[in-house]
Order: structure tokens, then C-alpha cells, then sequence
């Protein structure tokens, strides 16, 4: 038998806990339909909160829980970070502050070599113990600027769902949450389970890119430099502009070398590359909500050159513009 402890703390995500429950819950019954002769379940699963009282979720609903001071975390054959809402720094400061009951228990557990798992905004509490130092993991892809700032010793990778290294295992946004628990099943009780347990519960285990779902719009900006958002927003309503930083420098009464300063201080990219993401953003909305040509699409947002475009945009979403239109535009389906 396997023993699972999911840490919850703060204002949790129903659906990440009941998730993990239910992967576990399934993978107990195929586990006993192919060995009839098994006894017990291969996983136990315990929810533990940091003072043994139900686990309140965002939605207002309890889960049961048990404490951490009666948990001997070190027992676990595997440990998970539940995630918490979080939209902003404050949410996130009040998540670290629930969350600390755990770091002292889960910091020796670490030191077993045994698997953590984390996923959506549990990988920035689990960043802010120190432990992801020097180590490869990815995140909530709409919180990837906040961690960046908290966190720059950790080696953020934006283009897996799911990255290990070593002991760690991370994964993005909330439905990530399934392809971690896959992953963890395949960790704990090996590939053959992992793949049947895919197919009954339809969760394609080649999810292996968060990159076609990152959209602009709704990343959070984090700095306060109005001359770098006046910037940004000239940029939004001028796509198709063919100035060069010299010129966009000067309409702002700055230097070139002032203006990619101040953004890298504000946006952690330069002018250049954030101008690139905004056509390539626009150009995913066009391929998901109308049926324009791509050259017709290439040319709205200010690319001359196709073969360009195309590079870029596979390299920003991993997918080519005609795949992202067929995943993405519902008139594409049957």
C-alpha cells in the first residue's frame, strides 16, 4: 500500500483535493480488477490541514482533514501541495501564511528523497520554503511574473504541463492538476497503470505543453512604471506600426537604451519581445474567433514575412497557426 498526504492550507481549490481523491479512488478499483487476489488498496490517501480541522474550500464547502502536529509526514510514500486561490501578492502572502504550519514538516520529509508534488499556485508556496532552489519546475502560467520575482533562484520551465527533477514534480494551472496525478501514479505503481488509468478517466497523457492556453490578457502586471504602461498600451493599439526602438524611444521622450532599461525592469523582457507576444496574442484571437485567411491574419498584425511569423508563433505555442485553430476554433468542430 501507498501512502499519499495532500497538504491544504488557506483558501483552497475544491476540484485540485477532490481531483486527487478521485484519480487515487479509480486507480484502487482497476488496481484490485487486475488483481483480484489484492487485499487492501494500493493507495491511501489522507487530506491533512494544519490544525486538523476540515479544510474550508473557496467554494465554502469543508473537506475533513487531519492535523499536521498528529501526521508523521516522513510515513508518507508521497506528498502533495493542495492549491489555494490566488489572483494576486496578497492572496499569495495570505496563502504562505496558512500555509506555514507545513514548512518545518515538509522540509524534513524532503531530506527522505521521496516525491513532492505541486501544481496551479501550490508551487509558489512550495518555492517559498527555499526547497526549489537550483531546481527545474514550472507554474500557473498567468502567475509566471510573480514567481519570477519571488523566486529567481528556481529554474521556471513555461513550456511543460508537467516538469520533474529529482524529487519534485510540478505542474500548471488547475487541470493540470489530472496529468500530475497521472504522473504521480506512474511514479508510485509504474507506466502500465498510469496509461490504463488515462483511458478511463480521458485524460490525454500526451498533455504535454501549456503554451497554447498562455494569452497576455490575462497575465498580472506587477510594476508600477506608468511611463512603461503608456508604452505598453501605444503597442496594443498600434500592432501593425513598423517603427523601430529609436523611434518608439522618442515618441516618449526617452533613449533608446532608457526604454529597453525600464522595461526589463518592469516586465523582465525588452520592447521587442513584448511587441512580438502582443501581435502573436492578437493573431491567436483572430485563428479562434473568425475564419480570416492566415495571410490575411499575418498581415493584421503587422508581420511581413510568413515564414517568420510561423516560426514565431510555433515557437510561442508550440503548436503551428493551422493547429491552434483546429484545437481552438469551435466552428473547426464537427
Amino acid at each position: 500500500m501507498k501512502t499519499v498526504m495532500i497538504l491544504a492550507a488557506g483558501n483552497v481549490v475544491a476540484s485540485g483535493i477532490s481531483s486527487f481523491l478521485d484519480v487515487f479512488s479509480f486507480c484502487n478499483v482497476y488496481w484490485k480488477r487486475i488483481h483480484p487476489e489484492a487485499e487492501n488498496d494500493l493507495f491511501h490517501v489522507h487530506v491533512v490541514s494544519p490544525d486538523g480541522e476540515p479544510v474550508l474550500t473557496n467554494q465554502g464547502f469543508q473537506i475533513p482533514a487531519t492535523g499536521i502536529k498528529e501526521t508523521d509526514l516522513n510515513q508518507a510514500d508521497a506528498v502533495l501541495l493542495a492549491s489555494a486561490f490566488v489572483t494576486d501578492e496578497a492572496e499569495l502572502m495570505a496563502f504562505q501564511h496558512a500555509f506555514a504550519p507545513f514548512v518545518v514538516p515538509l522540509t524534513d520529509y524532503a531530506k527522505t528523497g521521496k516525491p513532492i508534488a505541486a501544481y496551479c499556485s501550490g508551487t509558489l508556496v512550495l518555492a517559498s520554503t527555499g526547497l526549489m532552489n537550483g531546481i527545474k519546475t514550472t507554474t500557473v502560467w498567468w502567475l509566471t511574473e510573480l514567481f519570477k520575482l519571488r523566486f529567481p533562484h528556481a529554474h521556471l520551465c513555461m513550456d511543460s504541463l508537467v516538469v520533474s527533477d529529482g524529487q519534485f514534480h510540478t505542474a500548471g494551472a488547475t487541470s493540470s492538476c489530472l496529468s500530475l496525478a497521472l504522473h504521480m501514479v506512474e511514479q508510485l505503481a509504474g507506466v502500465q497503470v498510469a496509461h490504463q488509468l488515462s483511458k478511463v478517466l480521458l485524460v490525454a497523457p500526451n498533455r504535454s505543453s501549456q503554451q497554447p492556453f498562455m494569452t497576455m490578457s490575462f497575465q498580472l502586471e506587477q510594476h508600477q512604471d506608468s511611463q512603461v504602461q503608456a508604452v505598453q498600451e501605444w503597442m496594443q493599439q498600434n500592432l501593425t506600426s513598423q517603427i523601430n526602438l529609436d523611434e518608439l524611444a522618442g515618441q516618449f521622450a526617452m533613449g533608446k537604451r532608457t526604454l529597453i532599461r525600464r522595461f526589463k525592469s518592469a516586465l523582465n523582457e525588452t520592447p521587442g519581445s513584448y511587441w512580438q507576444k502582443l501581435r502573436i496574442d492578437e493573431a491567436k484571437r483572430l485563428l479562434e474567433t473568425t475564419d480570416m485567411a492566415l495571410e490575411q491574419i499575418i498581415d493584421r498584425v503587422g508581420y511581413g514575412d510568413s515564414a517568420s511569423f510561423r516560426k514565431l508563433f510555433q515557437q510561442q505555442t508550440s503548436l503551428s497557426p493551422r493547429a491552434y485553430r483546429a484545437k481552438f476554433n469551435s466552428h473547426t468542430c464537427c
